[in-house]
């Protein structure tokens, strides 16, 4: 970590001869920035409007994640008309906001050498975002997500690994992770042993260098299908929980607020839930908070919802700034992106 240009901030003290004599005054509020790795799955994202019908005929579930072969993409696509393309994954989409924020973001994932795989790069440098993954040229092509989304706004996965798959923990040193005071990762990277053994890696090496590290949830299928070593993994490596309702429902296998609420409380992690339009929640022990979302009447799109208020929520939680004051921060990001297109909130 390190100070933010506040240099200015001492050149007075030095020409007031009779400092030390001067009543009590407040010291100046330096801004520390932290440094944050997020590790997930490099993907390209695809994304276009349509019917709930496509869906269906595509044999997809509403609002899920499915992981396809790369023979199925060119039936998905058949049902686009001029879709968005940008770089994504989750872990990607909440890097790219969060470093517009107070402190300074890097991504690790891992690429083909190919078009998609160098545009990927590109886009994360354009915004000064560090790449500290790996680009190679293998048979297995960059990832790709495509995002079906309905005409509530609801939006469907469907995703093609890739190379995103073959993360390998052999790759992993650390010097990654130097000079690095958070660690964000995600849980879809469950789904591969290499890169669950990525995973165990970098939260080996982050613990060793005493670097926080919270974990993102990211399905609630990848809840079902992995939740005891999931359990087990955030008891032992995880400081910093992220999830929605039904993840924690799936999660915490219950099926109301109150017993999410009780499980949680009783958990012995930071967990923060996001509840759709009832707002999002933090519990730590005793600790329990709410903050309610605004109502927005123009939902055009949830992608990269959950993925910005992370961002949202990690930039005023790093600058030690009050829980309710990052669950706002949290809220207002995932408001702004669900009234576009895309994942990304859209600037000037």
């Amino acid at each position: 970590m390190h100070i933010k240009n506040n240099s200015h901030l001492c050149s007075t003290f030095i020409r007031n001869s009779g400092f030390f004599n001067r009543p009590p005054f407040k010291i100046p509020y330096f801004h520390v920035v932290k440094k944050i790795l997020g590790v997930g799955t490099a993907l390209v994202d695809v994304i276009c409007q349509v019917e709930d019908s496509v869906i269906n005929n595509l044999k997809l579930t509403k609002g899920s994640m499915t992981l396809i072969e790369e023979s199925q993409i060119k039936e998905i696509r058949s049902n686009f008309d001029n879709p968005l393309i940008t770089s994504g994954g989750s872990v990607c989409n909440t890097i790219h906001e969060l470093n517009f924020g107070s402190h300074e973001a890097s991504f690790y994932g891992k690429v083909n050498d190919d078009e998609y795989g160098n545009a990927f790069v590109q886009d994360l440098e354009k915004e000064n975002i560090s790449f500290k993954g790996v680009s190679n040229k293998t048979d297995l092509p960059t990832g790709c997500c495509n995002i079906l989304v309905s005409p509530d706004g609801e939006r469907t996965m469907a995703t093609h690994i890739g190379i995103g798959s073959q993360l390998n923990p052999d790759e992993v040193n650390e010097d990654i992770l130097n000079s690095i005071d958070h660690v964000y990762m995600e849980s879809y990277l469950w789904d591969h042993e290499l890169t669950k053994k990525t995973l165990k890696k970098f939260s080996d090496i982050a613990k060793s260098k005493n670097i926080e590290i919270s974990l993102s949830l990211s399905d609630p299928f990848c809840v079902d299908r992995h939740r005891d070593e999931l359990k087990n993994f955030i008891t032992d490596n995880v400081d910093l929980v992220f999830c929605n309702f039904d993840e924690a429902k799936m999660f915490t296998q219950s099926d109301s607020m109150a017993d999410v609420s009780s499980f949680f409380k009783n958990f012995g992690k930071k967990i923060v839930m996001t509840s759709g339009a009832e707002g999002a929640y933090y519990f730590f022990e005793d600790d329990v908070k709410h903050q309610s979302a605004q109502k927005i009447e123009n939902v055009l799109d949830t992608t990269g919802a959950g993925d910005n208020f992370a961002a949202g929520f990690l930039d005023f939680y790093l600058s030690v700034k009050p829980v309710d004051e990052a669950l706002k921060n949290g809220n207002r990001k995932a408001e702004e992106v669900i009234q576009q297109l895309g994942p990304r909130i859209k600037r000037a």
